[in-house]
């Protein structure tokens, strides 16, 4: 059964055909049915709106406003509309606590840390000190396309994220200038950078896939393999909810 997975996105620049489009197809490519998720207003219309999918991909994009986290302004901060923020917090919020699976890419991390109660880094390189000493580069900078791994990630035995990738380490493309700070108490960093950077954290209870990841295994499906098992692990799980809810509509009996 295909899944039929969200993929919330900003009204104001939904006429851009490219838009998304990476993410689309990467959740195409998985076996899942994107569909985006941009007409909701309100955070109480939320709730409603997700009922009729099977999975929750919160994409990157433009920066969260730092007062939703008690941060401040910055030059190089590039907010997303208030009305992206509040759809896309009050998703990640409703994701967690009805077990919907949630991948969330860049920004979708920082939004899913924000909305649990976390923080971020407004702007790594002015005020991030790694306690090694040593200073990544966390922009994908030419020679570089997007596609390539330009530093790796270790990954946290035991996570979901080492479980789905059979691995402790994988490679990574870099595009972020903000990161996590203050985790969020409903959530488990299980991933960093050699310089300490929080590059994955997933749910700390029971979740059937609950995950965000700083990196962009979207742009590396054609290339790297470890990116294809994320989004099909995600779809995977998102399928099972999916049957799930058509054995219970099976199963309900009808009024004659």
């Amino acid at each position: 059964m295909q899944p039929r997975i969200a993929i919330t996105a900003d009204a104001e620049r939904i006429g851009d055909s490219a838009y998304l489009r990476a993410y689309e197809r990467a959740v195409e490519q998985a076996g899942g049915e994107p569909v985006l998720l941009y007409d909701v207003v309100e955070p109480e219309d939320v709730a409603g709106a997700l009922a009729g999918f099977d999975g929750l991909l919160l994409p990157g994009g433009a920066d969260v406003d730092p007062a939703e986290y008690g941060g401040r302004d910055h030059p190089t901060v590039s907010k997303a509309p208030p009305a992206y923020d509040r759809l896309e917090l009050e998703a990640a919020r409703i994701a967690l606590r009805q077990d919907i699976p949630t991948f969330a890419i860049c920004r979708g991390v920082q939004v899913m840390n924000v909305a649990l109660g976390g923080t971020l880094y407004v702007d790594v390189p002015e005020e991030y000190e790694p306690r090694n000493g040593l200073r990544l580069q966390h922009r994908q900078t030419p020679p570089h396309a997007r596609h390539e791994a330009t530093h790796p990630v270790d990954l946290d035995d035991g996570s979901l994220l080492a479980r789905v990738l059979e691995s402790r380490m994988t490679p990574t493309n870099s595009m972020h200038h903000q990161a996590l700070r203050r985790i969020a108490h409903d959530l488990v960093p299980t991933a960093r950078t050699r310089d300490g950077i929080v590059e994955a954290v997933e749910a700390r209870d029971a979740h059937p896939f609950y995950l965000g990841v700083q990196w962009h295994p979207e742009e590396m499906i054609d290339v790297d393999g470890p990116s294809r098992t994320l989004f099909e692990a995600f779809i995977s799980s998102a399928a099972r909810r999916a049957q799930r809810k058509h054995v219970r509509t099976l199963d309900t009996p009808t009024t004659r």
